[in-house]
């Protein structure tokens, strides 16, 4: 019997599906005693099971809105998928009931994520997490690249329909006349920009690297714990250049709330653990990856070209800052890659809007994670509410 406390949290139907699926994945019998919300988010709950372990469940959400309705198949088949790594880099799949909308994973628990450590920790531990962070995307990269079938596979069985590649090529293709008119409404000319635009997405879908991209691999979608790194939340995962998650270290962190800019040495060796990482594997990054980075940080840029487009008129805020300190950010991010003969035209009309932008919002300063702020900077701000678990 399932316990009355957990009533309130999931419905009897779902309990039991859970139960079902838990028992045919340890060939026992399973009672869920309770059920909690975690983060305040009615669709991720941990259950407490009778055998003393915990379980955390993911619900598919209303069904009225396409890609929440996507987000938990895709989640589904990258977690299947990644049950193969030897040593696990996300949590464990331990089953899921497709017809009850659930899913039940490994429970990481509740230790600290790097965003923690970013915001709220000391600058060795949060050096630390990061290169931890970067090892982990380089232990699940070096282990994808070259696996595509098998995650189109399970991609066909567990969200069919649904486009393999990762959502970031598809909103470089979308946004890419907002990003256009975003220049142009600042005086700027974008005559060929368009066309290398269209040679950077050859770039990116016809390159060596790649691989399961997580696609959202934000500070707080991990949990670091002696030292090792988990990454979770692959509603967002697809197939495409592994770059893209790398590049989070560089932009960095452009899906993330919990935003602010990373010192380049830092950064640094964060990438040279993410790189040794692939290296360790045989997996070289000579002069295609490096092109291949700066076509993702125009790509990450481009992707966001409606934010930009907005931002123009008035910020907003969002997490640890507002939108145009970002902004900045990532477009120096893009242009300081410049004089490397890539994208000569776009990185110029970066450059150009980076310029404008900064004469035009005169004084606004970018933010520096608390851990690694040098004296007198501008620090993130920690949302309302937020704890951190250190």
């Amino acid at each position: 019997m399932t316990g009355p406390s957990s009533d309130a949290v999931l419905p009897a139907s779902e309990l039991r599906a859970a139960e079902g699926v838990l028992a045919r994945a340890w060939d026992e019998p399973v009672t869920a005693l309770g059920a909690e919300a975690i983060w305040d988010r009615s669709h991720v709950v941990r259950l407490s099971l009778d055998t003393g372990r915990t379980v955390v469940l993911k619900r598919r959400r209303d069904q009225a809105h396409r890609h929440s309705w996507q987000a938990f198949d895709v989640e589904l088949a990258a977690l299947d998928y990644l049950n193969a790594m030897p040593v696990p880099v996300a949590p464990r799949l331990l089953g899921a009931d497709s017809d009850a909308g659930i899913l039940l994973i490994e429970d990481l628990g509740d230790g600290a994520s790097l965003a923690d450590s970013l915001l709220a920790g000391g600058r060795e531990r949060a050096q630390a997490e990061l290169i931890a962070y970067a090892q982990a995307l380089g232990s699940m990269h070096a282990w994808s690249l070259g696996r595509g079938g098998g995650l189109g596979d399970l991609l066909a069985r567990h969200a069919p329909g649904t486009a393999p590649e990762v959502r970031w090529l598809d909103a470089i293709r979308r946004n890419t006349p907002a990003f256009l008119s975003a220049a142009a409404a600042l005086g700027l000319g974008v005559g060929g920009v368009a066309d290398e635009i269209n040679r950077l997405r050859e770039m990116l879908t016809g390159t060596s690297y790649l691989g399961l991209v997580h696609g959202d691999a934000c500070p707080d979608n991990v949990r670091i714990d002696d030292g090792v790194c988990r990454i979770f939340d692959f509603e967002t995962s697809g197939w495409g250049p592994v770059a893209f998650d790398a590049a989070y270290l560089l932009a960095p962190f452009p899906s993330c709330w919990c935003f602010a800019s990373l010192p380049a040495e830092i950064a640094g060796l964060a990438l040279d653990a993410y790189r040794a990482r692939l290296e360790a594997e045989g997996i070289g990054l000579g002069a295609e990856w490096e092109d291949l980075t700066t076509a993702v940080l125009a790509g990450l840029l481009i992707a966001r070209g409606p934010m930009l487009a907005e931002a123009l008129g008035q910020d907003s805020e969002w997490g640890t800052t507002t939108i145009r300190p970002r902004l900045l950010t990532w477009l120096r991010s893009f242009t300081c890659r410049a004089g490397d003969g890539t994208l000569p035209r776009l990185q110029a009309t970066a450059g150009a809007v980076h310029d404008r932008l900064t004469e035009r919002w005169p004084g606004l300063r970018i933010p520096e994670y608390p851990a690694l702020a040098r004296a007198g900077s501008a620090l993130a701000q920690v949302p309302d509410g937020w704890q951190p678990a250190l």
